[in-house]
Order: C-alpha cells, then sequence, then structure tokens
C-alpha cells in the first residue's frame, strides 16, 4: 500500500478508536475539511485548521449513539486519495441504524491530509436525525 493511503488508513482507524490524537497526527496543521453544503449535519459545512476540524468531529457523538465510518477501498494517484467507504451509525433520538456510502477525497502535502472533501447520501442522514 502506498504511503499517502497508509496514512489515510491510519486516521480512520484512529478515529473508529476515539483516537483523536492519532486522527490529528494524519493531518497538516493548516487541514481544511469540505463537507455536505448543510451544517446543520455532523460533518456539514467547511473547517479549518486540526482543532476545527477535530470539534466537528467530536460533534457526530452529541448526534449518534454509536457510529464508525469504513473504508472499503484506496485508490492513489501522486498527492490525492479517494476513499470508498459506508458509514452506519444510529441516531441517539431513537430510530433505526443507518448505512450509508461515502466517498472521500484526500489532497497530501508532504505525507498528511491537507484537504478533504467528503460526500455522502445527507437526505437519509437528515432523515435519521429528523431534521428533513
Amino acid at each position: 500500500m502506498a504511503e499517502n493511503t497508509e496514512t489515510i488508513k491510519q486516521g480512520f482507524e484512529a478515529f473508529n478508536n476515539g483516537d483523536s490524537e492519532g486522527v490529528m497526527e494524519t493531518w497538516t496543521d493548516d487541514i481544511k475539511w469540505e463537507g455536505s453544503n448543510s451544517d446543520d449535519l455532523p460533518g456539514g459545512g467547511s473547517h479549518e485548521g486540526k482543532e476545527d476540524v477535530m470539534k466537528m468531529l467530536g460533534e457526530i457523538g452529541e448526534h449518534w449513539e454509536s457510529f464508525e465510518a469504513t473504508p472499503d477501498e484506496f485508490f492513489e494517484d501522486g498527492d490525492t486519495v479517494v476513499v470508498l467507504g459506508h458509514s452506519k451509525g444510529k441516531p441517539k433520538e431513537g430510530g433505526e441504524e443507518i448505512e450509508v456510502p461515502f466517498v472521500h477525497i484526500w489532497r497530501m502535502e508532504d505525507g498528511k491530509g491537507k484537504r478533504v472533501q467528503a460526500l455522502t447520501d445527507t437526505l437519509v442522514v437528515a432523515r435519521a436525525l429528523g431534521v428533513a
């Protein structure tokens, strides 16, 4: 596995294990997260810098009783890593567990994540959280 892919894989493992320091080690200091257009949804909006992105990721637990993001495939080309995966979560406010696909497009710099575009099925997520 290529170096950039391995870094992103380590970040997902740290996230799913609740290791925020481990996650942040895989990012540049000026990381930029671009989620869905709606910042009403967990992970939505645009966030810059390690602390801001980690704060946003930490807020996922405010909405979900359980949540994990599982990468299924990695495609690396130069400083770009595309991750195809699925997120699974159970809303805190009741409701059924959902599973939705995601695509993350990572732009790397010096072996660390500098920018990510995170795409998912926002309608399914919004319905599960009762905001649609």
